[in-house]
């Protein structure tokens, strides 16, 4: 069990902070994301924030603390990762990589402390072009497949009586319904922009997706629940064909790291299958 320290960070105000940071000589840039430090700043709001160290001391990634009375996250990146954004000269990685992540926040955050100038060169290269590729046909086909394979896998189970597999229905359902947020996006090739955002997203584009999501999580009843589930599963894989029809037979393929995939795969996947099943 890892051990906790307790922070005296939550006694300073952010500004304290960031003034210490960039007193360590660790420490690299200091870049502020999401509302922190923005007039969009409100009293729920939480602190979020990059650090770039010119080494990692130890592997970290994530602290979360206390600054000023507000919860925090802290994110930390190291020297190289910022230098071998300099040096691209194509497309990141999906948003959904680390270094895509790290892009995005460069495009959109605030910068509080720059030694080197390193962050600085690196959000005006990626806030002068498209430098994060949307999402690739790959990506589009795993998530269409996952959809149906959930859809699939929980109806099976809700046809048995034992409890255990009703159980598991409702388990089930936990991730499935937030799995469907990450799949609308997906084979809309939108950004990811968090809950929040995509909740912004559905009240000003698609408000009847949002309620129906509503409806089918307040739901207590599962067998109310999984045809609303269905229905959300149908709404989200829409622009990619929707639902498998009854006995329908799908192969899940491995998407190369850019997401491409060649247009003869599926058919060849499936043309294997049946060849091995055939007399």
């Amino acid at each position: 069990m890892a051990s906790t320290i307790i922070s005296c960070s939550n006694a300073l105000t952010l500004d304290d902070v960031i003034s210490r940071l960039a007193r360590h000589l660790a420490v690299d840039g200091v870049l502020l994301i999401g509302s922190t430090g923005q007039p969009a700043l409100t009293p729920a709001s939480d602190y979020d924030m990059i650090v770039v160290l010119n080494e990692m001391p130890a592997p970290i990634h994530v602290a979360l603390t206390y600054i000023d009375n507000r919860l925090t996250d802290v994110i930390f990146f190291s020297v190289a990762a910022v230098e071998r954004i300099l040096s691209q000269e194509r497309l990141a990685d999906s948003v959904d990589t680390l270094e895509g992540k790290l892009i995005r926040w460069l495009q959109a955050g605030q910068i509080a402390f720059d030694r080197a100038g390193r962050l600085g060169e690196a959000q005006r290269k990626v806030q002068s072009g498209q430098w994060l590729r949307t999402a690739g046909e790959g990506e589009i086909y795993a998530a269409w497949f996952s959809v149906n394979y959930n859809v699939q896998q929980t109806r099976r189970m809700l046809s048995s009586p034992d409890p255990v597999y009703l159980w598991a229905v409702d388990f089930r359902l936990l991730y499935q319904l937030t799995d469907l947020w990450g799949s609308y996006f997906r084979v809309r090739r939108l950004p990811w922009d968090g809950e929040k955002g995509a909740i912004r997203y559905f009240l000003a584009h698609d408000p009847a997706y949002l309620d129906l999501f509503r409806a089918c999580l307040a739901e207590p009843d599962r067998s109310r629940k999984v045809p609303l589930y269905e229905q959300l599963a149908a709404l989200t894989l829409a622009p990619v064909g929707g639902l498998w029809p009854d006995g329908a037979t799908a192969i899940q393929l491995a998407v190369d790291a850019d997401g491409a995939l060649a247009s003869d795969a599926v058919p060849a996947a499936l043309a294997f299958w049946e060849s091995l099943v055939a007399d």
